[in-house]
């Protein structure tokens, strides 16, 4: 999955750490943010190939998110394994995603 771009948003910085730590080892370029809001206003400058939002709430901003790049949104309370899994079945490498379990 080398040159994929993924911008991780949740609220949780421990587990927004993990989830990017789990991305660049799977071989991904990954960077975190706060809230969708600030996702927003980091595509302005970076190409993310996909958008992976823990959280339950629906706004603008994933409104906005969705119609620019592949948004992959999982509840507040999925886990690292389950949210990295969501992201992989989403680009089609669900395989990889059953070997994380």
């Amino acid at each position: 999955m080398i040159g994929v771009t993924v911008l991780v948003v949740d609220r949780d910085p421990r587990v927004r750490e993990l989830m990017v730590r789990a991305l660049r080892t799977a071989g991904m370029h990954a960077l975190g943010a706060y809230v969708p809001a600030d996702a927003v206003a980091l595509l302005d400058g970076i190409a993310a190939d996909v958008v992976l939002v823990r959280s339950d709430d629906e706004d603008a901003a994933l409104r906005w998110l969705r119609r620019r790049t592949i948004l992959v949104r999982v509840p507040s309370n999925a886990t690292v394994d389950e949210a990295v899994g969501e992201l992989l079945r989403a680009l089609g490498r669900g395989d990889e995603a059953v070997s994380l379990n």
